[in-house]
This record gives C-alpha cells, sequence and structure tokens, in this order.
C-alpha cells in the first residue's frame, strides 16, 4: 500500500517574481510617460505631496513580492487560500485606484495612478494563480 502524495505546490514562485518586476516596470514607463505629457504628480493630501520615480518602485514590486510569498507559504497548507487572496487583492488596489481621483492635484496624475493600479491589479490575480492544481491531480493519479 502507497502512501497519499501530496503535492504543495499551489504555483510557481517564479510567476509572482515576473509580475512583480513587469508590473513595476509598466508602472514606471507609465509614470515617465505621464511626466512628459504634463502630469504633475502632486497630491493634496494622503501620504505624499509628490509622487517621485522611487514611489512607484519602491510600492509596486516589494508588496507583490512579500506578499505573494506570503500566500505562496499559506498556499502550501490550504490551496483554495490563493483564489481568495486573488480577489481581495484586487480589491483592495481597485479600491485604492479610487482613492488617486480625490487626492490628485490634476486629472493626468489620478489617470497615470490609476493605470498603474490596473496594472498591479491584473498582475497580482496572474502572480497568484492556482496554476499547478491540474499537474498536482494529474501527479497524484500517476502515484495512485
Amino acid at each position: 500500500m502507497q502512501a497519499d502524495v501530496r503535492f504543495k505546490t499551489p504555483f510557481n514562485f517564479a510567476q509572482v517574481v515576473i509580475a512583480a518586476f513587469g508590473a513595476m516596470s509598466l508602472s514606471v514607463l507609465a509614470y515617465f510617460i505621464a511626466r512628459v505629457i504634463g502630469a504633475s504628480m502632486e497630491y493634496s493630501g494622503g501620504l505624499f505631496q509628490n509622487l517621485d520615480f522611487i514611489h512607484i518602485v519602491r510600492f509596486t514590486a516589494p508588496p507583490i513580492l512579500v506578499l505573494g510569498f506570503l500566500t505562496f507559504l499559506i498556499g502550501r497548507a490550504k490551496p483554495g487560500f490563493c483564489r481568495i487572496a486573488q480577489v481581495i487583492g484586487v480589491a483592495v488596489v481597485l479600491a485604492s485606484a479610487v482613492v488617486q481621483w480625490f487626492f490628485a492635484e490634476d486629472w493626468g496624475t489620478a489617470l497615470t495612478v490609476t493605470i498603474m493600479h490596473l496594472v498591479v491589479a491584473a498582475s497580482w490575480y496572474v502572480a497568484v494563480n492556482y496554476s499547478n492544481k491540474k499537474f498536482n491531480e494529474i501527479a497524484e493519479l500517476e502515484n495512485i
């Protein structure tokens, strides 16, 4: 009698790394395009007075990497958590995107930062996708 085979890889962590740096790259590109077309990147309230390049880098890649790693660890024990993390993460990012319109000094800044949030939301959704489910099921059936 063979012991139960249980694979604990909800997704490949490399997809988190790729999504994090992809989202950061696209957000940085959007930032520079916005600066060229005249967006002030200034805020009247909230966390920042002025949104700089380093803010884009710091608040894009590291949160996706850290939260993606935590989701990976929790997802190993409870694979269903990956779906919950996807939905909650996207909801938080979209709520944050709406807030930009209340504090941005001009519409170009608000639109650019909203686009950045949409890129991050899409990247997060792809990053923590429970993509190894089919692989784990096939491998488990082969070992029965």
